[in-house]
């Protein structure tokens, strides 16, 4: 018999002892410690004072860094970027009128065993919106620079990771020195993320080592003990932080090791080649390279090489952004082939950015090269062939170059590649980055677009009339003319019907129809782009929201001796008259537009059309499908397809790609499952270098049957007989104790989400359940539990009162049900159908609203509940606006429940008076028999003559006359009408002006005054 599982406790404690061994201090538990700081002040003076540092160098130091860490004025991302700076490079101070400034360095990068590590356990903080208590705090030389959150092994960790970020928001002072935040469980093993971090960019850190025997904890306290090793984090802090344009940044483990590679081989000075799959973030690798080379070599130049405008562009900023050392604006970027030569006999700029064509300068001389260059070439694999490459080996002769690619190298390209920058420095193939998630696998699906000529008999009458009196050679050539003239007739009505496949799957695709997903389409020439366009613009769905992207400029020059019917004029004609316009009149400015949309609004851009940019270097996580309707081969196929692989949000689970041209061969031989004799080899498993799109009907059938035991597992624990009411108690609770739907919230979410996700594992194969491998049976019963499932959660919806807290994806799931399920007709949905139960009570009556929402089936006991948890969810919703009114109601509700379960009140009764309750709560009239009528003139004064009496006071005392509480009533109703200021909710000096002026109406009673003020802000009254 296993021992019971570890708890949160356990786990915690064995931790500290980890970090104890590993040299880390143990400062105690800081529960009631106050005032915990991201930067402990006696810790750093020690430090400081160890290192032979001045007080007054500390004195003013301190002072420095207390204007860093302010978050008051500054983002968290601001002020963590400063503080980063005064920790890697030190505070520059000055202690004296005269004095030359002196640097104090907070960490001793170069001795690791003079730094103080140290850790605290429960550290509360209390400087936010509300207390929060990490579980442990890594401090070095005083700094919070790591946070860690750990789990016992039955909650995911996802939990610890959504602390964390909940805790930066709450309390953002103390982030400003931290680089490294984990979140881990004995189960799970360690996650890693840093300051600013996304849910969906924690990873988990894995790292090849040797094999260790099990021990408790292990999968834990293995990976802690290697990243937070004393070396290895202040390497981590040092050399692999970045901040790029608003967003913080470490590497994912295989950056990081690719990064560790790279620098060994740079020291034997060697060159080589790094293998990372398409999507696994070499341009941040490049950045931390070219960072470490010039940081770490005084004489040390480097030189980045694309052979794409957009590749340069996108390097270019991100070396920009990161504040790379070396990398200046404007001169670091090589504008011509004299420019770039001038460069390379120049001292500076240390950090170049060039495209691999202004290596060609034809029979000049080789240039006088100025200091030790270091060339990292991205997308190597285009790059190194022809002369170029021989012209950069003869002008930079002495240079280590370092290529970086994620596509599989053919024969002859890894022949070449290994000529110019030698074998692979690291490797991280496709499969392994799936594994990790760091990008999505792949989903092939192939449709044909038959055609067929519609009238031969006409056609071959036509030709005949057209052919009488032409010899054989001439009837010959006119056949060939005619082949030309079929080809592009049936191309348009081909493309017409790629139109409204696309615009389908815009319906009914979850993650397109709920635009959040964009896609892209491929299309085989600048001509065939512009027809796609415009067939896109003619009243379609995407009518307004699609962009087209080419390498086309339209110039009248261009097409002046053009025929008017020609493909140029028809270009030109779509760029001027369909493109253009006078918001966005050149090309450049369109597509720099429509690229933002694309990434940043994709509502807004749904459908981008290229025919060849874009293809390479551009990264959109928005991107979900791809349609090709262009044969392309080798690297730029297998590039293409991976634009829709980037991570973006949970429901975006696979890059869609749908062939138009038939390649699947291609797609699968030539790029996807290359064999192992055709990758270059890396030293490791054969089978590991091939790259797999996955198989739809493989991957379908396995996302349903996860789909399938994961609902059931969920309903296991429902006690027998498992009747409706069974679900409802189980999901919901007892309805006469309101605090149990809250309470079982989480139970009904997981319901709901569960029964999303199977609906869209089974939409994904729901015409194709035979060839996935299900019987007729099978299939019979699958759709049996669609049914069950479905209707199981509508019902706890409705039980549950939310049958309106719709998910994002539920919309598509509904057309999709009705789609594949039902057997019958759809029925006709009248406008009450968008009501909920409350609102159809009241608009049609108890019983109709019980024949709409329940069926004869039905208990009246689970009938009574459900219009209970019904009528209480509206008053829980409204509560605020009226506590003391809708803490009535709430009794009443329980009341007459209890009552209708003991006998003592009739069915019909107790529908009646439901009925009643419905209709007030709809109402919105919060006044009782009894209150005057002056004050029901306004719904606002009903609700402060019904409050005041429940204020919490002090030196309040309401009215006991209800003529006297009225007029106070009025009062305040009087002031909120003339003194309250526009738009005042949430602007402080607004809502002080409302708090003085109600301040003297209640005795100057600060407690009562505020307690009614929440509930003025609560209400709907004041805007």
């Amino acid at each position: 018999m296993a021992e019971k599982l570890r708890s949160e406790r356990v786990t915690q404690n064995r931790v500290i002892d980890l970090f104890q061994r590993l040299g880390y201090a143990y400062l105690g538990n800081w529960k009631t410690r106050e005032k915990n700081r991201a930067v402990e002040y006696d810790l750093l003076q020690a430090f400081l004072l160890r290192q032979g540092v001045s007080p007054q160098q500390i004195d003013a130091a301190w002072l420095k860094i207390s204007q860093a860490v302010a978050v008051v004025g500054h983002t968290l991302y601001e002020a963590n970027r400063n503080v980063y700076g005064l920790l890697r490079y030190g505070v520059q101070v000055l202690t004296g009128p005269g004095q030359p400034h002196e640097t104090v360095h907070l960490i001793d990068w170069d001795h690791p065993e003079n730094n103080d590590f140290a850790l605290a356990e429960e550290v509360t903080l209390t400087g936010g919106a509300d207390v929060r208590r990490p579980d442990l705090v890594l401090y070095l030389n005083g700094f919070a620079v790591g946070i860690i959150e750990l789990k016992r092994a039955s909650v995911t960790v996802g939990d610890g990771i959504r602390q964390l970020i909940s805790n930066q928001r709450s309390n953002p002072d103390f982030f400003v020195a931290s680089q490294l935040l984990f979140a881990g469980s004995d189960t799970e093993g360690l996650h890693y993320g840093t300051t600013g971090a996304e849910e969906q960019f924690y990873l988990k850190w894995k790292e090849k080592t040797e094999r260790t025997a099990i021990a408790p904890g292990c999968h834990l306290d293995a990976p802690l003990a290697r990243m937070c090793g004393k070396e290895r984090l202040l390497d981590w802090i040092h050399d692999c932080v970045i901040f790029d344009n608003g967003i913080k940044k470490v590497p994912r483990p295989h950056q990081y090791f690719g990064l560790k590679a790279a620098q060994e081989r740079i020291a034997r000075r060697e060159g080589g080649v790094i293998w990372h799959t398409q999507g696994s973030g070499k341009s941040i690798l490049m950045v931390m390279l070219a960072r470490w080379l010039l940081e770490h070599k005084p004489d040390a130049r480097v030189l980045i090489v694309t052979d794409r405008t957009e590749l340069d562009a996108q390097i270019a900023g991100v070396m920009q952004g990161a504040r790379v050392s070396g990398y200046v604006k404007n001169q670091s970027a090589v504008i011509s082939r004299q420019d770039f030569r001038a460069k390379l006999e120049a001292p500076g700029p240390r950090l170049l950015c060039a495209l691999i064509h202004k290596f060609d300068l034809g029979r000049e001389a080789p240039p006088d090269v100025h200091g030790d260059f270091y060339v990292l070439v991205d997308e190597c694999h285009r790059t190194q062939s022809g002369d170029l490459h021989k012209q950069m080996k003869e002008w930079l002769p002495n240079a280590i170059f370092i290529g970086f690619t994620g596509t599989p190298l053919l024969r002859a390209d890894a022949r070449s590649t290994r000529a110019v920058f030698g074998t692979n420095i690291h490797t991280y193939k496709f499969p392994e980055a799936v594994a990790d998630r760091v990008v999505l696998d792949l989903k092939y699906e192939a449709r044909t677009v038959p055609q067929e000529l519609a009238s031969p008999e006409k056609v071959d009458a036509w030709f005949t009339l057209k052919t009488t009196g032409l010899s054989d050679y001439q009837k010959a050539l006119l056949r060939r003319r005619w082949g030309t003239m079929e080809r592009i007739l049936s191309s348009r009505e081909r493309k017409g019907r790629i139109v409204r496949d696309i615009c389908m799957d815009f319906d009914l695709k979850p993650r397109l129809a709920s635009e959040r997903g964009t896609a892209m389409l491929v299309a085989d020439s600048i001509y065939d782009a512009c027809q796609y366009f415009r067939e896109f613009q003619n009243g379609t769905p995407l009518s307004g929201k699609c962009g087209i992207i080419t390498s086309y400029e339209p110039a009248a020059a261009d097409i002046s001796r053009e025929p008017e019917q020609g493909e140029e004029h028809y270009k030109f004609t779509t760029y001027r008259q369909h493109v253009l316009s006078p918001a966005l009149p050149t090309t450049a400015r369109y597509e720099e537009e429509m690229k933002r949309r694309f990434r940043e609004e994709p509502a807004n851009c749904r459908l981008l059309i290229v025919v060849g940019k874009l293809l390479v270097g551009f990264d959109a996580p928005t991107c979900s499908y791809i349609y090709l309707d262009k044969k392309l081969r080798d690297h730029s196929l297998f590039q293409a397809i991976c634009r829709t692989n980037r991570l973006n949000g949970e429901d975006k689970d696979y890059g869609h790609v749908v062939d138009y041209k038939e390649q699947f061969k291609s797609v699968q031989d030539s790029i996807a499952v290359y064999s192992s004799d055709e990758l270059e080899p890396s030293g490791g498993d054969a089978a590991e270098d091939n790259v797999f799109l996955q198989d739809l009907l493989k991957a379908g059938r396995e996302k349903l049957e996860e789909a399938r035991e994961a609902l059931k597992q969920l309903c296991d624990p429902v006690p027998r007989p498992r009747e409706m009411e069974n679900f409802y108690a189980f999901f919901c609770g007892d309805a006469s104790q309101p605090e149990d739907l809250e309470a079982k919230a989480a139970s009904r979410d997981t319901l709901y989400k569960l029964t999303a996700r199977l609906l869209r594992a089974y939409s994904d194969i729901a015409q194709q359940l035979l060839p996935a491998g299900y019987s007729p049976e099978d299939v019979r019963a699958i759709e049996g539990e669609i049914r069950y499932f479905t209707e199981l959660r509508d019902a706890v919806k409705k039980y549950a009162g939310e049958e309106l807290d719709l998910k994002p994806y539920e919309r598509d799931m509904r057309h999709l049900i009705d789609m594949y399920i039902r057997a019958d007709e759809p029925r006709p949905q009248g406008s009450l159908e968008e009501y909920s139960l409350l609102d159809l009570i009241v608009k049609t009556g108890i019983h109709d609203a019980i024949a709409r929402k329940w069926n004869e089936k039905t208990s009246r006991a689970s009938v009574a509940e459900g219009i209970v948890n019904n009528i209480r969810k509206a008053v829980n919703d409204k509560k605020e606006t009226d506590p003391k009114f809708y803490e009535k109601i709430s009794k009443l509700l329980t009341d007459l429940l209890e009552a209708r379960k003991r006998g003592a009140l009739a069915y019909e009764e107790f529908l009646k008076k439901m009925e009643e309750l419905a209709a007030r709560v709809a109402s919105g009239d919060t006044s009782e028999g009894d209150t005057p009528e002056a004050v029901k003139k306004s719904p606002f004064t009903v609700t402060v003559f019904n409050n005041l009496a429940s204020l919490p006071a002090e030196s309040f005392i309401c009215p006991v006359d209800p003529e006297e509480k009225a007029a106070l009533a009025l009062q305040i109703t009087e002031v909120m009408d003339k003194k309250a200021p526009d738009k005042w909710r949430g602007v402080a000096s607004r809502e002080n002006i409302i708090l003085g002026e109600l301040y003297p109406l209640l005795h100057k009673d600060e407690k009562a005054t505020r307690a009614l003020f929440e509930i003025i802000k609560a209400g709907p009254f004041y805007v």
